[in-house]
């Protein structure tokens, strides 16, 4: 990468309080008013043309892809560390973690910084999609054919209007032999 000053921060995913609102004021058939806490907010993002999400709330921030540094003896899928504002991040491409075939980095490429008691990590994914509302009532257990590489780091499958959602259980990533360990 040139040394010129490259704008790291991925502007797309900020939430818009009309969007906020039109989910806080929809209503559903029996002409109640849907709430917020109804709701989990996942950021979605695509592997291998599948959608996952993660809990927003476990997000610390998306950046583009960086220069990071490689460290010997490492699992496969930990790329390296990057130095993000004074802190050491590794970073791990879910691609290589979940076993599916490695992808070259290109222009949707991002990096989800999760953050689990003061710990971060960096997850490498191939194109982040937008910030989804998932209905906790439409939350289904892991189904039978998810994949057994990836069974234990799901925590269940959201419904979406169009679409389902893999969500992922941020600790279970973190947990040895989930992680980087």
């Amino acid at each position: 990468m040139d040394k010129k000053e490259v704008d790291l921060f991925d502007k797309s995913l900020s939430l818009e309080s009309e969007h906020e609102e039109e989910i806080v004021n929809s209503r559903d058939k029996s002409n109640a008013l849907i709430l917020k806490d109804d709701y989990f907010q996942v950021v979605g993002f695509i592997l291998q043309d599948e959608l996952f999400g993660l809990d927003i709330l476990d997000v610390e921030e998306i950046i583009k892809p960086v220069d990071f540094t490689h460290v010997p003896n490492t699992k496969k899928f930990v790329l390296g560390v990057v130095n993000l504002r004074g802190k050491i991040i590794p970073i791990v491409d879910l691609r290589l973690r979940f076993e599916f075939d490695k992808k070259e980095i290109d222009s949707e490429t991002r990096i989800i910084i999760v953050s689990m008691n003061e710990y971060n990590v960096g997850f490498m994914v191939d194109k982040i999609e937008k910030v989804y509302y998932v209905d906790k009532k439409g939350v289904e257990p892991t189904p039978p054919n998810i994949p057994p590489t990836i069974e234990k780091y799901v925590k269940g499958v959201g419904k979406l209007d169009d679409n389902i959602v893999t969500l992922l259980n941020v600790t279970e990533l973190l947990k040895e032999n989930g992680g980087l360990n």
